[in-house]
């Protein structure tokens, strides 16, 4: 299943209206312009999750699809709020890919399974650059991601019948 044509458009979408995050940001967080690789990596873990979560959602029961459904919404914000980081630090946000490689799910296990490993991916990712960011609002922001995300991966885990948290830590490995 590949996906992601309709990522750009959505993610232009959701860039309408204020979140707590993008507050923080224009109250003053300083970027420095060395984030700015790292929060595109991070913008392209966000835009592979969209394409998953926007290719996948039609496979999932009611209940699940509802979570997805909440999940993409916040997946979207997410990807805003990291290209209005990039953009603080006068760089350009990184496009979504013309395609994502997501497998072929073809039931609503493959697509938990599918975002389980896209979710932990991205919360690996985070807990490597989170302390190579500057500190102080910008990586306060994106820690606020990554607790988002660690919460996607407890739901998820536990649509897919296992325990919601498998250790005390949220390593993203398990």
């Amino acid at each position: 299943m590949a996906a992601g044509a309709g990522v750009a458009a959505t993610v232009a979408g959701a860039g309408c209206g204020a979140s707590p995050l993008r507050v923080k940001i224009r109250g003053g967080a300083r970027v420095a312009r060395g984030d700015v690789e790292l929060l595109n990596d991070l913008l392209d873990l966000e835009y592979h999750a969209i394409a998953a979560y926007t290719a996948g959602i039609p496979l999932l029961d009611y209940q699940e699809g509802k979570a997805a459904k909440q999940f993409l919404g916040q997946e979207l914000a997410h990807a805003v709020e990291l290209g209005d980081l990039v953009m603080h630090a006068k760089g350009k946000p990184g496009k979504p890919r013309a395609s994502y490689d997501l497998g072929n799910p073809r039931s609503a296990r493959d697509v938990l399974l599918l975002l389980h490993r896209l979710e932990s991916a991205q919360l690996t990712a985070y807990l490597l650059k989170i302390p190579r960011l500057a500190p102080g609002r910008v990586r306060a922001a994106v820690s606020a991601i990554f607790a988002n995300d660690a919460q996607h991966v407890a739901v998820i885990r536990s649509q897919l019948g296992r325990a919601p948290a498998p250790s005390p830590f949220v390593t993203g490995a398990e």
